[in-house]
């Protein structure tokens, strides 16, 4: 496992989903899913909770899948 500064380092781009008061249900298998399609390993997401709501952080190297994920995902 890589260092948390490491990580970041390595994976500079952040995508945070809201989790919806319902779960993901099958959504987080979409989500492995992309990676898979995109040849990239799927790090396990980072949850955290704010002002009542459960969020998930997926980092990624590069910004242009980085932004696909965000556009299919975080909406």
């Amino acid at each position: 496992m890589l260092h948390p500064r490491r990580y970041e380092r390595d994976f500079p781009h952040l995508v945070e989903i809201v989790v919806p008061k319902r779960g993901l249900r099958n959504k987080l298998e979409v989500m492995y899913d992309f990676h898979a399609r995109h040849g990239i390993k799927a790090h396990r997401p980072r949850r955290h909770y704010e002002d009542g709501r459960q969020y998930i952080r997926w980092r990624f190297a590069d910004l242009d899948v980085a932004k696909a994920f965000a556009a299919k995902f975080a909406k």
